[in-house]
């Protein structure tokens, strides 16, 4: 009996050269060439890609440089922390060199950070990046659209609107994929 063999869907960086930063247990990690590594072993290649993304973004760089008491390497840390720290099946650096920001990460701080939005990535989706108040009516997936409505105190028309705007953004269809979607990306 001939059997075709499934491909399984592997964490970035598990087997091969893409690059998948993530923060655990208040700390830098990287997931690369089928290694984990914590940040104080970062090999020389997964560092430079952050500098790189650094250079290429002045504006998030500027913000950083105004958090004070930070060494350079608790800067870099917060870098990978506010733009790359959560773990998802994507990877932050694909294997051909190219820096994606396509995670959403939940660090404890969102809605009350004075740097958010400056050194954080919003979400890019298919067609643009998520809006903070798409965010949150996604985090929302699973309720009603009034009861969206009455935690974020805007209309069910607003909801409505968002909800139209994420499908149009995301390319999903219905509330079943974008909450597949959401939890897939760690937004639920």
């Amino acid at each position: 009996m001939e059997s075709e063999a499934k491909t399984q869907r592997l964490p970035a960086g598990l087997v091969d050269q893409s690059v998948e930063y993530f923060w655990h247990q208040n700390e830098a990690h990287c997931m690369y060439n089928g290694k984990c590594y914590s940040f104080d072993e970062f090999p020389e290649y997964v560092l430079a890609k952050i500098y790189e993304d650094m250079e290429n973004n002045p504006a998030a760089l500027k913000d950083l440089a105004t958090w004070e008491n930070h060494s350079d390497d608790d800067r870099i840390r917060r870098w990978i922390h506010c733009r790359f720290g959560g773990f998802d099946m994507e990877p932050d650096i694909t294997k051909d060199g190219k820096i994606l920001h396509t995670e959403y990460f939940d660090c404890g701080f969102r809605g009350s950070c004075k740097h958010e939005g400056k050194l954080c990535c919003t979400i890019k989706v298919a067609n643009g990046h998520l809006t903070k108040m798409e965010l949150e009516v996604l985090k929302r997936v699973e309720l009603a659209d009034k009861v969206i409505a009455d935690e974020l105190n805007i209309s069910i028309e607003t909801v409505s609107s968002h909800w139209q705007n994420i499908r149009t953004k995301s390319g999903k269809r219905n509330k079943v994929e974008l909450a597949v979607f959401a939890n897939q990306k760690g937004i639920i």
